[in-house]
């Protein structure tokens, strides 16, 4: 019997994890936009995250998880995704622009200690990235 090794079942789940979430947050916004409430720049700001959660480099990071495959391009599309998706939001925000930057940095904050808590992980879990 072959069993898939802990690299294996940990790419499995971070694929399944990575394409449930882009889901996910599609179908948010799709349901968002058809609010009545939804206002032109809304449906802008919802257009722009369609694009970006469809876009080559989401399907670059799908494809490179269901290979088992990470580089160091890998996470940057990851975290480049996360940032770009924050900003988007919080730059449609009816806040004060101090405000909005203050939610800027303590959101990229969060995207970066992600970011070094995934790769605290590969290394736990001796996957090289490339």
């Amino acid at each position: 019997m072959n069993f898939p090794t802990i690299q294996q079942r940990y790419f499995s789940n971070w694929h399944d994890t990575f394409v449930n979430y882009v889901n996910h947050m599609l179908s948010v916004v799709a349901t968002l936009e058809i609010q009545p409430q939804a206002t032109d720049t809304d449906k802008q700001g919802f257009d722009a995250l369609k694009l970006m959660l469809n876009s080559k480099d989401v399907q670059d990071v799908e494809n490179d998880l269901a290979n088992g495959v990470v580089s160091h391009a890998t996470l940057e599309k990851i975290d480049k995704l996360n940032k770009d998706l924050g900003d988007i939001a919080i730059d449609h925000l009816d806040a004060n622009p101090l405000w909005k930057q203050f939610l800027k940095q303590l959101y990229s904050m969060k995207v970066e200690n992600d970011k070094t808590a995934e790769m605290l992980r590969l290394k736990s879990l001796h996957i090289p990235v490339l």
